[in-house]
């Protein structure tokens, strides 16, 4: 049996290697029929990631397939996950890899903190499957879920101020940019993809309309 001590050594050089990587990720997403072998290792990377730290944890993390409604759900006044969030967000999946999006999208999240004015957002995790991005005044916090069907967005915050309003929308337009580019740029297989989206396939471009300052 592998000890806590020697987990931690491993997961501390594997999160190495995916933050050596993640410099470089938006590459592979650059279609070309010649870097095609390279955009399937780069999604077998994550997806392998994601499920080393799951199968620590005793997690599974088979391509899962949704069966939430295809539409995009854009919702107003309506309660997210913790008392006075409300939900701004829910993007459904047809298919998804979850310990490898998660890991990707968490990295991408976690490199947002000083975007676009430094120190303005403090990102934190209280499980795996949950990044939480506060404001620097307080007002608001970004709250992004995954689940095995969809992935969720709240804000936290009864009165967000108007400066995190707009810093908000630059977060979210660029996290959909993202998972845009993991859907459907590269020349990837679907079954190789982290994460594909129900006919009609228009839910990322559906989701923006929920942006503040789209």
């Amino acid at each position: 049996m592998i000890s806590a001590a020697n987990i931690s050594i491993i997961s501390f050089l594997l999160l190495s290697a995916v933050l050596a990587n993640a410099f470089s990720t938006r590459s592979y997403y650059q279609a070309s029929s010649s870097l095609k072998k390279s955009s399937v290792m780069q999604m077998s990377f994550f997806d392998d990631m994601g499920k080393f730290f799951d199968n620590l944890g005793g997690g599974d993390d088979e391509t899962k397939v949704s069966s939430v409604p295809s539409e995009v759900e854009v919702v107003v006044d309506v309660d997210g996950t913790y008392t006075g969030s409300k939900r701004i967000i829910t993007i459904p999946a047809k298919t998804m890899k979850m310990g490898g999006l998660r890991l990707y999208c968490n990295l991408y999240l976690m490199g947002l903190q000083n975007t676009p004015e430094p120190n303005c957002w403090k990102a934190s995790k209280s499980n795996d499957s949950e990044v939480n991005l506060r404001y620097v005044d307080l007002s608001g916090s970004i709250i992004i879920q995954f689940t095995e069907e969809c992935i969720t967005v709240d804000r936290l915050g009864s009165s967000p101020s108007n400066k995190y309003l707009m810093h908000e929308s630059m977060i979210l337009n660029g996290f959909l940019d993202e998972l845009n580019a993991i859907v459907y740029e590269g020349d990837v297989n679907e079954e190789n993809r982290l994460l594909t989206l129900p006919a009609p396939g228009n839910q990322l471009d559906a989701a923006r309309e929920a942006i503040a300052f789209g």
